[in-house]
């Protein structure tokens, strides 16, 4: 009988750990991902999510230098995917910027955007040249949310998740509960094994 129940009681326990092995392994940290590092004001960069729930709402923010700017929701996809082509504001501040996701179980941020270089905006006087005056060098001209002499990065920059710790789930602590009372019922039995064998 006391053999019996410590094989039930080790079989209990490799069936706890197959089945939480074999959850935990699905499941991945949300990232941000961006498709450039460095922009200029008024820029567009593709924003790209991995890794959220299936069909989750996700809420999009551009922060920074004591501004955040919301982006609008988000759905994810079926694979907990979504793609946000976002358009920087052209009076933005030089200096670095996140994209942040938020969602019911998660915070996370995207790599930095370095943000430097003023934008041209339509209609600026500066912007354009008397054509009278006479140039001593031909005039580069840039298209429009390139930075000079800035490489830009045509993969995505992949962020390290950087999130809220989430909530304890149901599952998880009732398989810990589970474990804890699978050991004890083992320990009892080997206790009352060796008492009845003096």
């Amino acid at each position: 009988m006391i053999r019996q129940l410590l094989l039930a009681g080790i079989l209990g326990l490799v069936l706890v750990f197959v089945f939480t092995t074999t959850a935990s392994a699905h499941n991945t940290q949300p990232r941000l991902e961006i498709s450039m590092e460095r922009l200029m004001p008024g820029g567009v960069v593709d924003v790209r999510g991995v890794g959220f729930g299936m069909e989750e709402t996700v809420m999009l923010a551009l922060i920074g230098s004591g501004l955040e700017v919301s982006l609008g929701e988000m759905i994810t996809d079926a694979e907990g995917e979504f793609l946000h082509i976002a358009v920087l504001p052209t009076d933005l501040a030089e200096g670095a910027y996140y994209f942040r996701a938020t969602t019911s179980h998660h915070w996370v941020l995207s790599p930095a955007l370095t943000v430097q270089g003023v934008a041209i905006v339509e209609g600026d006087e500066q912007a354009f040249r008397d054509h009278d005056e006479d140039l001593l060098v031909p005039m580069p001209t840039y298209a429009p949310g390139v930075v000079p002499g800035v490489v830009t990065i045509s993969a995505p920059i992949v962020s390290s998740p950087v999130e809220a710790p989430a909530p304890p789930s149901g599952w998880g602590t009732n398989m810990l509960i589970l474990t804890g009372l699978m050991v004890l019922v083992a320990v009892v039995v080997l206790r009352l094994g060796r008492k009845r064998s003096e």
